[in-house]
């Protein structure tokens, strides 16, 4: 929190933290570990499908079924982890030290993103046949309603709220995306029948799963620097964002079986040019400027006679 911001106010975002810190460390990884076996059943029964049909899909499933019993144990894993230091944090947060800001965002931000790769997956292989809430929108709502709170909360002017809220919003979107689609040419890529030769069209997942990881790397650092208003963060962000346009962008090109990346390309397209208006930038690594209302206003001088 910035050290503007009333006590009163920080307290209640705080508490709000903490209450999503406790949750990320005693139930989030519960969640995470139990969605595995469903989608894992249903994955193997669909390849089981696939393959007495003949169809060519078969194989490129092959290593989903690995993919998600690591990857979300590793996302419920993380969670905890970014939830055990929101509570060593919490008192300097409340504080209003600096330093505190941008960490408390990228803990945040774990579950929020993690929750948004679980819910594809489950969606695709467990709702779309039993219906039904997928429980991965709860780790999702975890990390952003916290997330927001500290953003909104401030008490800096609207402007700046809308600029925070868009910015950080679009970073911690386009970090999600980027995981995603790196999952996926990762999958493409490992289980494809023809490996280790590359048929047409494959070689580029190659250069879409490993580019796209490290766009999500740099939007989760520029989450971090950015947090504490560093120029450090705008370069991560602007970097993260012309990594994604061309790794989703080129992905697309060659292989565009799906528009996953080119979302991925339009999401890391809005960080760029949000990045690049002096008007966003000044209010990202710049110090907070207050309404006109919360400036104190000077005293009018009698006038002589």
């Amino acid at each position: 929190m910035l050290p503007q911001t009333p006590r009163n106010t920080r307290l209640a975002v705080v508490s709000v933290v903490v209450l999503a810190a406790i949750l990320m460390i005693v139930w989030v990884p519960f969640i995470s570990f139990d969605m595995v076996n469903p989608i894992v059943t249903a994955q193997q029964a669909r390849i089981e499908k696939f393959t007495a049909e003949g169809n060519p899909q078969a194989p490129l499933l092959a290593y989903t079924v690995w993919l998600v019993s690591f990857f979300y144990p590793f996302w419920g894993t993380m969670s905890t982890i970014a939830g055990l230091v929101l509570l060593v944090i919490a008192l300097p947060l409340y504080r209003g030290e600096r330093w505190t800001r941008g960490l408390a965002l990228l803990c945040l931000a774990v579950p929020s993103m993690g929750g948004a790769y679980m819910i594809v997956p489950w969606m695709n292989f467990v709702g779309s046949a039993q219906g039904g809430f997928p429980p991965a929108v709860i780790i999702m709502m975890i990390g952003l309603i916290p997330y927001f709170a500290i953003l909104l909360a401030e008490k800096v002017s609207l402007p700046q709220k809308a600029v925070d809220s868009l910015v950080f919003l679009m970073l911690g979107v386009t970090a999600a995306e980027n995981f995603a689609n790196g999952h996926a040419a990762f999958r493409i890529l490992f289980g494809h029948p023809k490996r280790p030769l590359f048929v047409e069209g494959i070689a580029i997942t190659y250069f879409g799963w490993l580019a796209l990881w490290v766009g999500m790397a740099l939007c989760i650092a520029a989450i971090y620097l950015l947090g504490q208003k560093k120029m450090s963060g705008w370069y991560a962000g602007l970097i993260g964002g012309l990594v994604t346009v061309v790794a989703s962008g080129a992905t697309h090109y060659v292989r565009h079986t799906t528009n996953d990346y080119l979302y991925g390309a339009l999401m890391g397209l809005s960080i760029i040019v949000m990045l690049v208006i002096p008007f966003f930038k000044q209010r990202l690594v710049k110090d907070t400027i207050l309404e006109e209302t919360h400036q104190p206003k000077l005293a009018l001088k009698p006038k002589t006679v």
